[in-house]
């Protein structure tokens, strides 16, 4: 606040109006430089959890402006940038959800009401039209009537980089808002989180049913593009490596497009606890989808460090006999750095290469 008000002196407000003018100058070659030329771009859609996701805050303008100083080290962001201008990649990475609410977004298995929502007429509207939340459940999934949380990590504040706004309900157009607070207890993630519903315009009070299906802004925007990559299943949603498969059958199904790639996620989960379950269903993966599937944690294991051009540590070494990613490609025990980041888009940019897309 000092620096903006100048409470130090002329040359410090010239300074902090010059930094505001830069950052507005960003924004807008980010903008001209996304809109030049997009229609004549091959799509590339790449739909995962916060593995895929921007590493900024989108849905804030200082997330946005991070962005622009810092860079995108998502692996989608390299990938747009190796694939060159030919071609448009689309991040659908939102943090924390599972296969069901990705493919909820994607539209596979669109997510639905979990109870009947009434909607006041704009004049009669004395409150934000609450959905449900932490205690009650907003919306299930028409895979499995399981509950479906989208929207409560960082850069979906308003669904927008998630796809799902502006969306439609009941033939209406409406959009999904939360409001979502995050913080840790004993090293675990706690949530609370809300969720509104708010229609563009309403001239009769009416009632939503329960089980009415949410038509995401995906489902008319990012159906049938170019090529889609799938890296799903790091936080679960499924109970079998046979779910899992069809699953992502059902989204590659709905995306109408022969080109996709299938991504296995790199580190034991519930579903997949040890090193052996995970490579009985990287085996499963690689036998459903062949050459469109990339064994992920297989090509970190054996030549991530090597390509990345790092030494092996004693630490990495020992992860690796254990069949886990090396240490020095990650931040945290499951999340990469960007060397790591770097390694999975030119794995994709290579594979795209040799399909010949």
């Amino acid at each position: 606040r000092h620096l903006i008000y100048g409470l130090e002196g002329p040359k410090t407000r010239r300074a902090a109006t010059l930094t505001r003018l830069c950052i507005v100058a960003l924004m807008a070659l980010s903008v001209a430089a996304c809109t030049d030329d997009d229609a004549d771009r091959r799509v590339v859609v790449c739909w995962g959890d916060s593995l895929t996701a921007p590493r900024h805050d989108l849905s804030t303008w200082r997330g946005r402006v991070k962005q622009l100083l810092k860079g995108d080290d998502s692996y989608p962001a390299v990938l747009g940038d190796l694939l060159g201008r030919d071609y448009r990649v689309v991040n659908c990475g939102v943090g924390g959800e599972n296969t069901l609410t990705i493919m909820a977004r994607q539209g596979a298995y669109p997510m639905q009401l979990a109870h009947d929502v009434t909607v006041y007429a704009d004049d009669h509207r004395k409150y934000d039209i609450y959905l449900g939340g932490t205690d009650i459940p907003a919306f299930t999934s028409t895979y499995n009537d399981a509950e479906v949380t989208p929207m409560k990590q960082m850069g979906c504040a308003d669904g927008s980089l998630g796809a799902i706004n502006p969306c439609r309900i009941d033939g209406h157009p409406v959009r999904l808002r939360t409001e979502a607070t995050l913080w840790t207890e004993r090293s675990h993630y706690v949530f609370q989180y809300n969720y509104f519903l708010e229609p563009d315009t309403c001239s009769a009070t009416h009632v939503i049913a329960r089980g009415t299906p949410v038509e995401t802004y995906a489902m008319h925007a990012l159906r049938g593009q170019y090529a889609n990559v799938f890296f799903i299943g790091q936080n679960g949603g499924f109970g079998t490596a046979a779910e899992l498969i069809d699953q992502l059958r059902a989204m590659i199904d709905y995306a109408d497009s022969p080109r996709y790639l299938v991504l296995s996620y790199h580190k034991p989960n519930r579903p997949m606890p040890t090193p052996e379950r995970m490579s009985e269903m990287e085996d499963s993966l690689a036998a459903a989808f062949g050459p469109h599937f990339i064994n992920l944690r297989h090509y970190l294991i054996t030549r991530g460090l090597t390509d990345a051009q790092l030494t092996p540590t004693a630490i990495d070494l020992d992860s690796i006999a254990h069949g886990q990613v090396p240490p020095q490609l990650l931040t945290d025990d499951t999340h990469f750095t960007p060397a790591g980041y770097r390694l999975i888009a030119e794995q994709v940019k290579t594979r795209f290469g040799e399909m010949g897309w």
